[in-house]
Order: structure tokens, then sequence, then C-alpha cells
């Protein structure tokens, strides 16, 4: 079954309108007032999966919320979802064996380019059809990112919550955070607000982690 994915504009047409904060948006800030000391601290427990060593220490100078994305809504069947992951998980373990099983480090390393190309590709293959077939669902699972296979990806957790009878419904906001330096230059990143409901469980409103190393993951 193929999932239905839904956006809609954050801002309303016609005349103009008192801005309303919803859900979303005043988590979004909670937590942005933790990172830059001015807010409840305990909005870092906002994070999926819960805080981390690395979250509870991160600040940063100031913020403000350059722009909104328009919302992303999916509803697709849980059971569907969860195997494609997991058929991904498959494929990348098997190609790993097959960098694993050569015969020594020598041969890894001297491993061409288009070699190794051949090895991924049935991996980017399967991602490239999760993707297509679940796209809000793949991104948060951080499909076709190094962070989707790390064991600590938080996504790993929620999905084994879900149950595995009927749909689920994914909603996905995204910020353009802007952080000015003291140099002057500033910095853009993405803060990812989700939640994810079905019979079994509900998530409710929570933060979607950034990598240590990348935000835009």
């Amino acid at each position: 079954m193929l999932s239905h994915l839904v956006l809609m504009t954050a801002i309303a047409s016609g005349a103009p309108q008192a801005k309303t904060v919803d859900e979303p948006q005043r988590i979004a800030v909670a937590y942005l007032k933790a990172l830059a000391g001015n807010g409840d601290d305990n909005a870092r427990s906002y994070l999926l999966g819960g805080l981390t060593l690395t979250a509870e220490d991160f600040t940063i100078p100031n913020w403000k919320i350059k722009k909104r994305e328009p919302v992303q809504k999916e509803k697709g069947a849980i059971k569907a979802a969860v195997a494609e992951m997991n058929a991904l998980d498959r494929s990348g373990r098997m190609t790993l064996s097959g960098v694993v099983n050569l015969d020594s480090e020598e041969a890894v390393m001297s491993l061409t380019q288009e070699q190794a190309e051949k090895m991924l590709a049935p991996t980017r293959a399967r991602a490239e059809k999760f993707k297509k077939r679940f796209p809000v669902f793949a991104y948060v699972a951080r499909v076709g990112k190094d962070v989707f296979w790390h064991p600590s990806n938080p996504w790993r957790n929620v999905t084994d919550k879900l149950g595995d009878k009927g749909d689920y419904e994914l909603e996905l906001h995204m910020f353009r955070i802007e952080e000015k330096q003291a140099d002057g230059k500033s910095r853009v990143w993405p803060l990812r607000v989700l939640r994810i409901k079905t019979a079994a469980y509900d998530s409710g409103w929570k933060i979607l982690p950034a990598s240590d190393w990348d935000p835009e993951f």
C-alpha cells in the first residue's frame, strides 16, 4: 500500500490574521531557549530517544527562526514500512559481509571506486525504493545517511513500539534556525519536530536529533 504524502503550508492565505503558535512551534521555541540558556532546561527532554550526554551539554549563542517549511503528513501501513526498513538493513549487512570476508585488509584498501559502487548498488537501490514508497518515514529514519545504520538511531526504538497492525500517521514540521556568531557569520540548520501515532503507540511531539557531526542529518 502506497503512503499518502500531504504537503500543507504553514501560512494561511487571505486577510492578515493574528499569528498563533501551534504545539510544534511551542516545542521548538522551548527547546531553542533551553539551548541558548534562557529557558527551562527540561525542554531538552523533547529529543526523540531521550537526552544523550552530547545533547545535554550542547549550547547555542543565539537563535532565530528564519523559515518554517511546509508541514509534511504521511499515512501508511506500519507493517509495510517496517518491512522496507528491515529489508534495507539486510541489504546493508550483506554488503558489509562482502567487505569483511575479503582476504585481507590490503584487499579492502585496494578496492576501486567502481568495485565499491557495485557493492553499494543493491543498498542504494533498496534505499531509493524505501524513500519513494514512504518518503517521510524514510526521512526521519535517516535513510540514505550514514546515521541510519547507527545502533543509537532513535527511530529504531520507535519502530519497535509501533505494533504491526493498521496504519501509522506521521507529521513532520521543519524549522530553519539561524545562529549569529561573534564574527558576524551566520549558520542555518534544521530543527525538526515530529509526531507518529498508531493504534498501539503515540510518540507525542518530539524533536528529531541531529547527528553530532552534521545537523543536516
